[in-house]
């Protein structure tokens, strides 16, 4: 009678979780026409340029923030601006076209029209750029008057047009630039092809697709739910995220800081938090977890199942090794997950993100949730975790007209933190009474 009793509540938590998580899921595709928004519709550059054309000739309208207050500017088009070896940044006095001065008002702001005369019209057709740049710069004072030198608050507009070149990469604490050059919305359209790509992965097993996990988790409880990766990854991202919240809090109130990223341009902050999860998660987790995982069974003769665990490590260790040597291995991939959790706290503030001494430790716990999620589950669920907590988390916050939005997903993370904790504590429980709770981490999460 009470095991009956256990089963029937067990399911019922089963479906009540499976309902909350779906509610998530509908939450972090949502996100994405948040982006197409931000890059297509309503652009979240400090500095919007907009030409229209009236019978009196073509007149742009700039508005801007994030400026200095009361401080004067100068708009230019297409101007020539090269940063030399300290950071400093100039412009070259005769290049593009000089629109006209402003003074930024007592937030920081400039709202100003500028008519586009023919002479400007023919200068900016004939200057060899496809995309055109507008700028609201500040240029420094000297005694002897205004300096090429530009104030380090200056602005430059940002729109899906915009031109790229260079994506950073990771190999851990090492970087190096992959020499691309693209647009942003190109890049949006890639980025999300591929996050599209590892959703429909993640929702369709390993075990379980998600739909047949949320039946057999109404049936036969909230196991049945790590199935699928997609579920898992769902209840795994509330906890993650609020484990290392609470320890910065923690660090916080001892004094030691955790930092922040420095002020960017919002457009741009939104392709870093785009790109992040994959570069981070190839930087960190394939290398060097998948790199040993490979490494095990290369010394095996398994060359091709060898290649496939950069993928899924946990899948072809267990597919090509016996019992015993699959324990023996699994020493050798915890100390690695430790090594890459460790580098990738220590990459937050070595590589000059900006991050305070605080952040190694958040970093390095959120570090060992995804490597967890990487070994057992494979890349789509390390990367699926990683951009829940840097894009979903962060996106709505770019707009304040969607702050509110951000707010109860933030709040309803935390719920589900709560929830996720205890069936993560409950299954461990289980497991172990039952003597099933080995070395691999397949049993933290009680896959079969």
């Amino acid at each position: 009678m009470q095991a009956d009793f256990w089963t029937k509540r067990n399911s019922q938590a089963g479906l009540i979780l499976s309902i909350a998580l779906l509610v998530l899921l509908v939450a972090e595709f949502a996100s994405f026409a948040v982006g197409a928004y931000y890059v297509y519709d309503q652009p979240l550059s400090n500095v919007i340029a907009v030409t229209n054309h009236k019978p009196s000739g073509a007149v742009l309208e700039v508005n801007a923030t994030a400026l200095d207050n009361s401080s004067k500017r100068i708009v230019w088009l297409d101007p020539d601006i090269s940063t030399n070896a300290t950071g400093t940044s100039f412009v070259q006095l005769g290049s593009g076209v000089l629109l006209g001065n402003v003074t930024t008002n007592s937030t920081g702001g400039v709202s100003a029209s500028f008519k586009l005369d023919s002479t400007m019209l023919a200068s900016l057709e004939s200057d060899g750029q496809s995309v055109h740049e507008v700028w609201v710069l500040g240029l420094v004072s000297s005694s002897s008057g205004l300096s090429r030198e530009i104030t380090s608050d200056s602005e430059q507009n940002y729109t899906a047009s915009s031109q790229g070149s260079g994506i950073i990469l990771f190999a851990t604490l090492l970087t190096f630039e992959v020499p691309i050059n693209f647009n942003f919305g190109e890049l949006f359209l890639a980025l999300w092809t591929i996050y599209l790509i590892l959703f429909a992965i993640a929702m369709n097993g390993p075990i379980r697709n998600i739909v047949s996990a949320i039946r057999a988790s109404s049936t036969k409880g909230i196991a049945s739910l790590f199935d699928n990766s997609m579920l898992a990854t769902l209840i795994v991202f509330p906890v993650v995220t609020w484990i290392t919240v609470a320890i910065s809090l923690l660090e916080q109130a001892g004094g030691v800081s955790t930092g922040s990223l420095p002020p960017a341009d919002p457009l741009l902050q939104f392709v870093e938090l785009s790109i992040a999860p994959l570069r981070e998660e190839l930087g960190f987790r394939v290398i060097p977890i998948g790199i040993v995982a490979m490494l095990i069974l290369f010394s095996s003769g398994k060359v091709r199942d060898g290649l496939l665990s950069l993928w899924h490590p946990s899948r072809y260790l267990k597919k090509n090794l016996s019992p015993e040597d699959y324990t023996h291995h699994m020493k050798a991939i915890y100390v690695t997950i430790a090594v890459s959790a460790i580098l990738f706290g220590l990459a937050h503030v070595l590589l000059g993100a900006g991050w305070g001494p605080g952040k190694i430790l958040s970093a390095a716990v959120a570090g060992v949730g995804l490597a967890g999620l990487y070994y057992v589950y494979g890349f789509p669920a390390a990367v699926l975790l990683h951009w829940s907590i840097d894009y979903f988390l962060s996106v709505f916050d770019l707009n304040p007209a969607l702050s509110n939005t951000g707010d109860w997903i933030t709040l309803y993370t935390l719920a589900l933190s709560v929830a996720g904790s205890v069936v993560l504590i409950l299954l461990v429980l289980q497991r172990f009474r039952s003597g099933k709770l080995g070395l691999s981490p397949d049993t933290w999460f009680n896959r079969r």
